[in-house]
Formats: structure tokens, sequence, C-alpha cells
């Protein structure tokens, strides 16, 4: 059993920290959350393109609920028949627990409306925090942990990790681009995600010798 790793540590209390402070903001109606809603739409939304629209559009469908659902399912069933039940626990509590279940609770109890913006793309329910973004990191970002862990290939397992990677950082940006979510929102869900994602690994994982910012 290797040792508990502080600097992750410190990380996951970051992410925690962030989502406190723009909840408490939010809830408080404190100003520093409308100066960074404002600063996410002069850097990102007012900077529209036919080509960054596409792009934007196509990436966003990567933290869409229905296909983390599908990707949650598939792993946990080729995880289950290898008798990889670490896997499994990880990726359910991750994807279906947190990216889902938790997601759906904030939401309901902050009942933020969504940008009154034009919106690119049909978005309903509430806005904080943004679901996809923590899919986005749930997600790929457990993907990131078991590739490393269990691909021995470093060259394959570092261009799959900085491509999950990218879309970590992608995903949310297209968010606040298309118009369906203030920039506190996404760093919200950011923030909170890693939290979980970081602690979810320690507990599950804590068994790994190979740390994830080891040899990465």
């Amino acid at each position: 059993m290797r040792r508990f790793d502080y600097f992750q540590l410190g990380l996951a209390l970051t992410g925690l920290l962030v989502f406190i402070t723009l909840a408490a903001g939010l809830y408080l109606q404190l100003p520093y959350v409308n100066y960074i809603d404002q600063l996410g739409f002069h850097l990102i939304y007012q900077h529209h393109s036919p080509e960054a629209t596409w792009f934007f559009y196509n990436a966003t469908r990567a933290g869409n609920p229905k296909w983390t659902s599908l990707v949650m399912i598939v792993t946990t069933v080729i995880s289950i028949i290898i008798k990889k039940y670490d896997v499994t626990a990880f990726i359910v509590l991750n994807v279906g627990v947190f990216g889902l279940g938790v997601m759906a609770l904030l939401k309901i109890l902050f009942e933020r409306a969504r940008p009154a913006l034009f919106q690119l793309v049909p978005a309903h329910g509430p806005s904080f925090p943004s679901g996809h973004s923590m899919n986005a990191i749930l997600l790929y970002g457990s993907i990131i942990i078991l590739l490393h862990y269990y691909m021995e290939k470093r060259p394959i397992r570092l261009v799959l990790i900085w491509f999950f990677a990218i879309l970590i950082i992608i995903i949310p940006i297209s968010r606040v681009y298309l118009g369906v979510h203030y920039l506190s929102d996404i760093l919200a869900g950011m923030g909170l995600s890693g939290f979980l994602l970081i602690m979810s690994k320690e507990f599950i994982f804590k068994y790994r010798t190979r740390e994830v910012f080891e040899h990465a």
C-alpha cells in the first residue's frame, strides 16, 4: 500500500474550495460571481466564428449525459467480465453516482437559471453547476487514471492521456461559448468533480504503488 499523496490531496481541496466559494457567492449573491461570469462572456462567448461554432458544437457532445452513461455501462460490463471489480466501482461511483446523481441534486438545490443569451444548442434545466463539466472530469479523468494504472505501453498511454486531458478542457469551454452556462457554473463543476475524482481514486486504488503524477 502506498503513502497518501498530499500533493493530490492539495489539488482536491483546492477544487473543493473553488466550488464552495462559488456556491456561497451564488447563494449570497456576492458581486465576484457576476464578475467571473462577465469575464467568461467577454473572453469566450463574444468570439463566435463559423469554424469555432462547428468545433465547440461537436466537442460539447462528448460531455453529454447520455454519452457518458453509455461509456459507463460499456466499461462496467467489460470490467465485470474480466473481473476488474475495482474498475467497476471506480467508474460507477464517479460517472453514475457523482457525475449524474450528485450533479442532478445540486442543480435542484441551487435552481440557477441559464444565461439569458442566444444559445447555440438547446439546453434545459438549472445551470449550476455545469453537468457537462462534471461529466468531462469524472469520465475522462477516470479514464486517464485507469490508463495510467493498467496500460503498460508508455508512448500510447501518453497520447491517450493527452487526448482525454484536452477533452477535459475543451468541453467546459464549449458550454460558455455556446451560451448555455456561466463561467462560474463551469469552474464550480470542475472544482467539485476534481475533488470527487481524486478522493475516489485515493480510496479505491489505495493499494496502487504507481501514482498518477509519477512517470506520466
